[in-house]
Formats: C-alpha cells, sequence, structure tokens
C-alpha cells in the first residue's frame, strides 16, 4: 500500500471517531456544517463521513429545509 493511501485511510478513521465522539456529547442533533466547523474539517470531508456512519447505523440522520442534521443512534434494545 503507498504511503498516501494509507495515510488518507488513517485520516478517514480518524474523522469518523472524532465525529462520532462529538455527536455523543451533544444531547440534540448538529448540523454538517456545525460539526465541520468545530472539528475544522471541510463540509464535504463531514458529510460523506456522516453519510458513511449512517449507513452503519451508528448514527441517525435527517433533513429539514437544506440543512442536514446528525445525531448519535440511540439503543433500541432496552429491556
Amino acid at each position: 500500500m503507498k504511503k498516501s493511501t494509507m495515510y488518507r485511510k488513517v485520516n478517514r478513521d480518524y474523522l469518523l471517531k472524532r465525529i462520532l465522539s462529538l455527536l455523543s456529547s451533544y444531547n440534540r442533533p448538529i448540523s454538517t456544517q456545525d460539526i465541520s466547523k468545530q472539528l475544522n474539517s471541510s463540509w464535504h470531508s463531514v458529510q460523506t463521513r456522516c453519510l458513511r456512519l449512517q449507513i452503519e447505523n451508528k448514527i441517525e440522520g435527517f433533513r429539514i429545509g437544506r440543512i442536514n442534521l446528525w445525531q448519535k443512534r440511540k439503543n433500541t434494545n432496552e429491556s
């Protein structure tokens, strides 16, 4: 694996963990724009990572107007 490819994979995984950590610290949904500002990352990078996390059922996403909002998925297997 080339060094540049390996760096991108590590960077992508790091951003996924940072997004999950940020969403865990909020009790309310947060927009892609707010996440990107707080993590000092581009909007597009955050958006694609959030979509990936949504596909993996780790977060929930919904739209209000033109704004995408994200929140950590709540446990559905409570007893």
